[in-house]
């Protein structure tokens, strides 16, 4: 084995660097594969950031291997070769070998077999100029999509009618993005994509004119969940990988794992929204199925392909799937521990081992044949004395999810001391808006929970309370919420305050919001509903069934809401009533999907309904018989956006 890596190596010559760098790639793809592998139940979002932190490595690899190279003796010393006497006739002359220092330069004598069988393959220049051109090719092709994706949002028209503008705030706000993408519509498409590194675009087709609101919801939903995930940098990252990479299939076959898991992970966050996975299956097949060459660009994220549309049927359709993405701590843990191993690999490179300082031994050879000397082996190989020891690798460092350090710390402490001691509303109000950045660190915390219980003033009151949401689930923040929700006398700051509790959905919270479900103003009940909602308790509260019987519309429509995603049987007979009450048609609509929630338990009712003269409710109450659901995904109510100073 180890003359076979001498004479490997001796053939390769200056080529044998680029042979090492793709073998240490072929290694890291196949340790990605592996740990996908391994973890076949575990969300999309984890698959893909396995992938995108492998290909990420592809890119570095190079410069690891020749800026920080860590060189290891594993190849063998070589070989010192001598004859018995001068070399004189020519049988002789074809067995003299090469006198070879332990540095790899070589003496003058007769070309080896090996070198002999090297000279037939292409000269280096030849084989780097005919990847290059390729390379070449394959970025022009990538840059020519980035130019047709902007001949396409420059010629598209805007959609800025409220029923796109609102469910696309109200879903980014959910995801938690700062500024909503662009939503544009055109003709020269046929598939929905999204587009843009720095600039998040949604691109829609003409027919979404026709789309009823449920399908408009689940393509937002997930097209803005490309945005939030940054799933287009990802993208841009696996084709420039498979442009320098082009001949390697591995590389090829990691960008498209890395495209695939990162449009089931936006169909998982459909499915978490509260989208049925029948009726998500039900839009993306009509979609699909009415295309046939979407022609989108390849820089752009395409809402689905025929190849892989089968796969994410099967995904979308499985109940043992895990849905929910990795936390924060759980993305730092597979991030670090990929990006070490791709470091280890990247800077080690193996080199001959050095020759141990001991008279050769002549191996005795018959007469006419060559005797090979070779050094006495050691019985430990030293290490080259020219390069030092590698430091120990330090382990990743884990930073806590909810830590803040440097310039961000002194801004919070800022920022707290304007929100307790300023004498201006004003200011103290644009101070708690600024605080929702570094609402999870405790002088932050601290000073929005003495300002909603304690500011003579609503609008800053209102503001903390607002920037409280970012706080997560924290004992004192959510104290003082329903201290905000109970006793403030603004309906501002309660509504506001309710909203920030179900943002948080900490159920300890859960009492002041079924309070909050007899307020005054129809405001503060709208949100306490929605709220409760989204804590989701075993059981409906008794206030929350109550609710349906509110003078206000809106307030019905999120006690059904809340109904439908609680999924409590005994909630049944109270929504039954309501619903032969009910005199709204919409909300009628909203209480029978409710009651589809209910399982077993409201199939006498929904029998009764399959009889009704409205053809609709016949329709939604044979699906809910059958297990479906017929009126789309339901991500209603959403949460407010966030207001600004």
């Amino acid at each position: 084995m180890s003359d076979a890596l001498l004479s490997l190596s001796e053939w390769l010559g200056p080529a044998l660097p680029v042979v090492v760098i793709l073998l240490k790639l072929t290694l890291l793809l196949l340790l990605a594969l592996a740990a996908t592998w391994a973890m076949p139940r575990a969300s999309a979002g984890t698959r893909h950031l396995v992938w995108l932190v492998a290909l990420g490595a592809l890119l570095l690899l190079p410069a690891l291997a020749t800026w920080g190279p860590v060189r290891v003796g594993v190849l063998p010393a070589k070989a010192t070769v001598a004859t018995d006497g001068p070399v004189g006739s020519p049988e002789q002359a074809a067995g003299a070998a090469v006198t070879a220092t332990s540095n790899g330069s070589a003496a003058t004598g007769l070309v080896l077999p090996s070198q002999q069988a090297g000279s037939r393959l292409p000269p280096v220049p030849t084989i780097a100029a005919v990847w290059g051109l390729v390379a070449l090719l394959l970025l022009g092709r990538l840059g020519h999509g980035a130019w047709s994706v902007g001949r396409i949002v420059r010629r598209a028209r805007p959609l800025d009618a409220p029923e796109w503008q609102v469910p696309l705030y109200e879903i980014a706000d959910r995801l938690g993005l700062d500024a909503a993408p662009r939503l544009l519509r055109s003709d020269e498409v046929k598939m929905p994509f999204a587009a843009g590194i720095f600039r998040a675009t949604i691109v829609l087709p003409a027919e979404c004119d026709d789309w009823t609101p449920e399908r408009r919801s689940a393509v937002l939903i997930h097209e803005l969940g490309h945005a939030a995930r940054r799933d287009l940098l990802g993208h841009t990252l696996g084709r420039i990988a498979c442009a320098l990479y082009w001949f390697h299939p591995l590389v090829w076959s990691a960008a498209r794992q890395l495209r695939a898991e990162s449009e089931r992970a936006c169909d998982d966050l459909a499915l978490v929204f509260g989208t049925r996975p029948s009726d998500y299956a039900e839009h993306l097949l009509d979609i699909v199925t009415c295309v046939r060459d979407h022609n989108t660009p390849a820089v752009a994220l395409a809402l689905a392909h025929r190849g892989e549309f089968e796969g994410r049927m099967l995904a979308i359709l499985n109940p043992e799937l895990t849905r929910r993405g990795p936390s924060r701590l759980q993305r730092l843990m597979v991030a670090g521990t990929l990006a070490t191993l791709a470091f280890l690999l990247g800077v080690v490179v193996p080199v001959p081992r050095a020759a141990a300082a001991q008279q050769p031994q002549v191996v005795a050879a018959p007469p006419g044949d060559v005797a090979v000397q070779t050094p006495a082996t050691p019985a430990v190989s030293p290490r080259p004395r020219s390069l030092p020891a590698p430091a120990a690798t330090p382990a990743p460092v884990v930073v806590p999810a909810d830590a803040d350090s440097g310039p961000d710390d002194d801004r919070a402490v800022a920022l707290a001391r304007s929100l307790k001691g300023d004498a201006s509303a004003e200011v103290r109000r644009v101070a708690a808006w600024g605080l929702a950045r570094f609402a999870r660190t405790d002088v932050a915390r601290d000073a929005l929970v003495a300002a909603l219980t304690g500011d003579a003033d609503a609008n800053v009151r209102e503001m903390a309370a607002w920037a409280l949401a970012g706080a997560r689930r924290h004992a004192a923040a959510s104290a003082a919420l329903a201290q905000a929700i109970g006793r403030d006398k603004d309906q501002r700051v309660r509504a506001t305050a309710v909203w920030a509790a179900g943002s948080v959905a900490d159920p300890a919270a859960l009492p002041a919001l079924v309070s909050a479900l007899g307020d005054a103003d129809a405001d503060v009940r709208q949100e306490a509903a929605w709220a409760v909602g989204t804590i989701r308790p075993e059981q409906a509260p008794a206030g929350l069934l109550r609710a349906l019987e509110d003078q206000d519309r809106e307030v019905r429509m999120s006690a059904a809401w809340a109904l439908f995603t609680i999924a409590d049987p005994a909630g049944t007979d109270a929504i039954d009533t309501a619903y032969r009450k009910e005199a709204d048609s919409e909300v009628r609509t909203a209480l029978l999907r409710a009651l589809g929630a209910m399982g077993d338990r409201s199939v006498p009712a929904l029998e009764r309904l399959v009889t009704s003269p409205d053809s609709s409710v016949r329709t939604i109450a044979i699906m809910a018989l059958a297990g479906g659901n017929a009126t789309g995904p339901w991500p209603w109510p959403r949460p407010r956006p966030r207001p600004f100073p």
